[in-house]
């Protein structure tokens, strides 16, 4: 009997150590987690998927981050908290990226997620306006200060459409304006607002400007220089359960719409799924991997902003991005 109370209490005790073994090793992990800050481009949206699904279902934290992801604000914007180092990693464009590189600013994008620039025109379907060429007589509603404006200007210029028989207006961010009437053209993004004129009851028309040959990287993922050269271990961490976010987010839409209403809480279900739907064809073109860059899509954006004279000279493109750690992850 005494022999089997002290096999018991030998047990016991050894289960005891085992629980408290692995209730220090799964404390270990936590504590070992990286805190890592990701500035977005925008506000919380479908567009950022990837970045949430990478959250939620635990990719981060398997490649040992523990990653906040902030909005943007005006107050705060996107590069000037990457490069005052209070974010790890930013999303932006291509175009903001450039323009700011050309200013010194020492960046480097690691990866695109949306290849095909979201920039477009839209317009109730019963006006006709299918096309740039229709836009001459009509009144053209502008959203200030984003991409979208000079993506505009240089399309109307590339197919020789005289702007002086164009009405040009600025508008807020949102359809409110071409549903008022006060509009008979809005520009904005193929993924957002024309699902308001959709929701409102009316069908849109909708003129992609990418299809013009007028396309930039819309979103890229970038980081300082010194983060990229000194910290390669995180960049490639911080990308690889990205990249399986935006995988996961792709094959499984309607959980993911569920997953970004956890950060987009002033959303609707039925506008975070449309976005998410019309994002996808523009991240996965089927042309190359999710993220993968090129430099002839470099070069372009270059040569966008040398036409528009927002640059004054070309600066070396192999400066502003690279491809390491995207190739990297797809070969292992």
């Amino acid at each position: 009997m005494k022999n089997e109370n002290k096999k018991i209490t030998i047990c016991v005790g050894l289960l005891l150590i085992s629980f408290m073994l692995t209730a220090c090793a799964v404390q270990e992990k936590q504590t070992e987690l990286q805190d890592v800050n990701l500035k977005l481009k925008w506000l919380h949206q479908s567009q950022f998927a990837g970045n949430y699904v990478a959250k939620n279902k635990g990719f981060y934290e398997q490649e040992g981050l523990n990653v906040t992801i902030e909005p943007f604000s005006f107050e705060n914007p996107t590069i000037e908290t990457v490069i005052t180092g209070n974010a790890d990693f930013g999303i932006t464009s291509a175009n903001e990226l450039m323009l700011a590189k050309a200013q010194g600013l020492p960046l480097k994008a690691f990866a695109v997620i949306f290849k095909i620039s979201p920039d477009c025109a839209y317009s109730l379907k019963d006006s006709n306006i299918t096309k740039p060429q229709d836009f001459v007589g009509k009144t053209i509603g502008i959203e200030p200060g984003v991409s979208g404006e000079k993506l505009y200007y240089l399309m109307t210029k590339r197919l020789n459409i005289d702007r002086t028989n164009i009405k040009e207006v600025y508008i807020g961010y949102d359809a409110t304006e071409l549903l008022n009437g006060t509009t008979d053209v809005s520009l904005g993004y193929i993924i957002n607002e024309p699902h308001q004129v959709i929701e409102s009851g009316h069908e849109v028309n909708t003129i992609l400007f990418a299809d013009y040959g007028i396309n930039t990287y819309a979103d890229v993922l970038f980081a300082t220089e010194e983060t990229i050269n000194d910290k390669p271990e995180l960049v490639e961490k911080f990308l690889r359960a990205t990249l399986e976010g935006w995988r996961y987010a792709i094959e499984n839409e309607g959980e993911t719409v569920d997953i970004v209403l956890q950060y987009a809480t002033d959303r609707t279900k039925s506008h975070e799924a449309y976005m998410l739907n019309q994002a996808i064809p523009l991240i996965h073109t089927g042309k190359s991997p999710i993220g993968v860059m090129e430099k002839k899509e470099w070069e372009n954006v270059q040569n966008i902003l040398l036409e528009q004279n927002m640059l004054t000279e070309k600066i070396f493109i192999e400066e502003i991005y690279t491809n390491e750690f995207v190739l990297k992850i797809y070969e292992q």
